[in-house]
């Protein structure tokens, strides 16, 4: 039997009849969070606004998602449009950010992706139409006071090759169960990310870093096999600090599978491991 309402119409019947203007409409985007490691560094890419608003501001890459387009689809879409990368990319749903003047032009809702890809998968960077100018930053996190239920830290996104530099205080206070986190641009800084975008990048930089060794996310910064140095030194510079090489060797090697093959590092053969994407149902980590 076929439902109808409580005004006796069917399904079809009720859209036939729906005004898709009652309501104002909020405009939705897309912003991608993309980082990758490069020369020793977490890298960060940012694109310049040419146009109103935020002109002259770097900002994450993104745009509008199209009417029938799905949302990841969009990230797709901005990815290749933004890198030329088509697959093997990493990308997962951040955060969304809504404030209701987070955007001047209009009602604009975005849901921010963090996105990781091995150096090698970039080919080229370029900026759109609505940008000025693209680049890879290097970024870095370091806590500089830790009190009671407070933590401070320094957030620095930073292009030598642009003459770019933008130190972030950001600062966590604990409120009950739950973080509140605010930001200011310290003065050293010569520009600025555009509208909101700080909050994305500073929340996608703490998980990188927190769960860089402890899930399999420092994986998509590497290629599908990779020796254990190589390894170590993609997470010391997702983490921004040395670790023990033989702890870390011990720990990392619960999480790779040994594949039989080799390559030849400084004269000497080393051994290619990749990620055992079944790591986390062994026995020995439930």
């Amino acid at each position: 039997m076929e439902k109808r309402n409580e005004q006796g119409q069917t399904l079809e019947e009720f859209l036939a009849a729906y005004d898709a203007n009652r309501y104002r409409n909020p405009s939705n985007t897309v912003d991608m969070v993309l980082m990758t490691v490069s020369e020793g560094k977490l890298k960060l890419l940012l694109i310049k606004r040419k146009n109103h608003p935020f002109i002259g501001d770097w900002a994450l890459p993104g745009g509008f998602i199209d009417f029938e387009e799905d949302m990841e689809k969009a990230v797709m879409r901005e990815l290749e449009e933004e890198t030329n990368i088509t697959d093997h990319t990493y990308f997962r749903q951040l955060y969304t950010f809504g404030n209701a003047d987070r955007d001047p032009r209009t009602r604009i809702i975005t849901t921010a992706y963090l996105s990781l890809t091995p150096e090698d998968n970039i080919r080229q960077t370029k900026a759109q139409d609505d940008a000025a100018d693209a680049a890879w930053f290097s970024i870095s996190k370091e806590v500089i006071r830790l009190d009671g239920g407070t933590r401070e830290s320094r957030l620095s996104i930073v292009s030598e090759e642009k003459n770019s530099h933008m130190i972030y205080l950001v600062t966590d206070e604990a409120q009950h169960n739950y973080m509140v986190t605010k930001s200011e641009i310290l003065p050293e800084s010569n520009c600025r990310l555009a509208a909101d975008h700080i909050k994305a990048v500073n929340m996608a930089v703490d998980l990188v870093q927190n769960r860089a060794a402890s899930t399999g996310i420092l994986f998509n910064l590497l290629p599908d096999e990779c020796t254990l140095r190589e390894i170590q030194n993609v997470y010391e510079a997702v983490t921004g600090h040395k670790t023990d090489t033989g702890n870390f060797r011990r720990d990392i090697k619960k999480m790779l599978k040994a594949t039989g093959n080799q390559k030849m590092v400084k004269g000497k053969p080393a051994a290619l491991y990749s990620f055992n994407p079944m790591y986390q149902y062994l026995e020995e980590n439930l």
